[in-house]
């Protein structure tokens, strides 16, 4: 039974032509029609030959579309925040403070994990399940949570690793936090002093800091805070007011996976620094982007992405000028560093208004500008200012269970929650709210992300994942 009407925007620039103009006015042109609907929001920047070459700001800093977004909004990195955590690591190896294989119960004596070792937390290859797949009843939700919180459930309530370390590859936010509570014990300082004092402040990053916006003395000047679409008012609101993504306010104090927030001239910074080898030794540096192989001698990766420290990247081979990145997605945040040392290109997308745009596909569209193809590749919009609503024997045929066909140890739930109705989860990962699109197909609105399910003999038998210009296949299990 339709309760709304489904309205979807899809813009597709593969036949857009822009050999007439110069790369600033491609860059231009594609970020206009991009945000045709104004609902952009964000800071981008592109680098090319060690030279910023275009530079956007689009949106406002709050939902309330008071101040606008300029190169000093502040937004939170999400994921990007890893590189820097695994920087501040690598200097106390460089210094002779740690050591890649170090069994990470010489610094939590307490944890029930075997043989885990730094080098698996910087590759995700350790098994220790990601901490926002736990249980919320483990957790103060009343009060904003930090890493000490964390680590005091993991002792408590983690008897053993999801598998062996070095088995596997899979993602997991906790092996950064563990790796940011190491650095406080070896540094005698806070994560937030180390990182101020040896990596914000010797690059010249004046506006970068490990930061908690919902504590009570946080500084929010130029402060961009994170938007959710809501389909019942067909608008975009403060994060906070989604119950959905509490956690992101009872998890606000955690450093490590995430917790960093910065603007594209500190980003800028932070590139030379890479470029210079300001704060580590070139031969150092490889490592973190440097390819390694898991027990049963296959390369570490996931998604087709190979693992470094805190990087991933597309190019097996040890070259030091191979193109890097990370991406970042957090409740109200969406965003992606790219650098490629070898033609000293470098993009960055700081977006506060998740699900409005593919960081990746964005990412290969200017990366067709830069190199002055002809047509640059399509990037498909999709705004939903609607939902309808499934009768119940359509609800029932998407519930169950999904293993992923590239990762076995991958679950995706479909779910409904009496409060928040349909729900779908990730393994290692919070339920999410979803809607429908139709009868087979799921979106987000938190995230640029859908689910597409496929039928055989009238019933469901996999699910297929959309996120960031890959796909990722699920069959139904139970």
């Amino acid at each position: 039974m339709i309760r709304f009407t489904l309205f979807s925007v899809f813009l597709c620039l593969n036949t857009l032509s822009l050999t007439a103009q110069t790369v600033q006015q491609r860059l231009d042109s594609l970020f206009q029609s991009l945000n045709q609907d104004g609902e952009l929001s964000g800071a981008f920047l592109v680098v090319d030959s060690g030279k910023v070459v275009f530079e956007k700001y689009m949106g406002f800093e709050t939902a309330e579309k008071g101040k606008k977004i300029t190169n000093n909004s502040r937004f939170e990195l999400a994921s990007v925040s890893k590189q820097f955590t695994a920087m501040a690591i690598m200097q106390l190896e460089e210094q002779g403070k740690l050591s890649y294989e170090d069994d990470i119960t010489t610094y939590f004596p307490h944890i029930k994990f075997k043989n885990v070792r730094i080098k698996n937390l910087l590759r995700h290859t350790s098994g220790i399940p990601d901490f926002f797949g736990f249980p919320e009843k483990w957790f103060d939700t009343k009060k904003i949570n930090n890493d000490r919180d964390i680590l005091k459930t993991l002792e408590e309530r983690i008897d053993s690793a999801e598998f062996m370390p070095g088995e596997r590859c899979s993602y997991s936010n906790t092996n950064y936090l563990l790796l940011a509570l190491i650095v406080e014990k070896v540094a005698g300082q806070s994560f937030a002093t180390y990182m101020r004092q040896h990596i914000f402040k010797p690059a010249g990053m004046k506006n970068t800091a490990v930061f908690s916006a919902r504590s009570p003395n946080a500084d929010l000047k130029n402060y961009a805070k994170g938007m959710i679409y809501n389909i019942q008012t067909k608008s975009f609101i403060d994060v906070d007011d989604f119950e959905t993504y509490k956690y992101a306010t009872y998890f606000d104090g955690v450093s490590g996976p995430y917790g960093i927030s910065s603007t594209t001239e500190d980003l800028l910074k932070w590139n030379r620094a890479l470029q210079n080898f300001t704060l580590l030794k070139r031969n150092n540096f490889i490592k973190a982007i440097s390819t390694d192989t898991l027990t049963n001698g296959k390369l570490i990766s996931k998604h087709q992405m190979y693992q470094g420290f805190g990087w991933e990247f597309t190019d097996s081979t040890n070259n030091e000028n191979k193109m890097h990145f990370h991406t970042g997605s957090y409740p109200g945040y969406q965003s992606i560093f790219v650098r490629n040392p070898e033609n000293q290109r470098c993009f960055m997308a700081l977006i506060n208004k998740p699900n409005t745009i593919g960081v990746f596909p964005l990412t290969m569209a200017i990366v067709a500008i830069l190199e002055k193809n002809d047509v640059i590749p399509s990037i498909e919009r999709e705004r939903f200012t609607g939902n309808i609503t499934l009768v119940e024997f359509q609800l029932n045929q998407l519930l169950g269970t999904y293993s992923c066909n590239q990762q076995p140890e991958l679950e995706y739930k479909i779910i409904m929650d009496k409060d928040e109705g349909l729900q779908a989860k990730l393994s290692g990962q919070q339920a999410v709210k979803v809607y429908a699109k139709s009868d087979l197909e799921l979106f987000y609105t938190a995230v640029q992300a859908e689910l597409k399910f496929s039928k055989e003999n009238d019933q469901i038998t996999a699910l297929t994942l959309y996120q960031n210009g890959q796909e990722l296949k699920f069959n139904k299990v139970k």
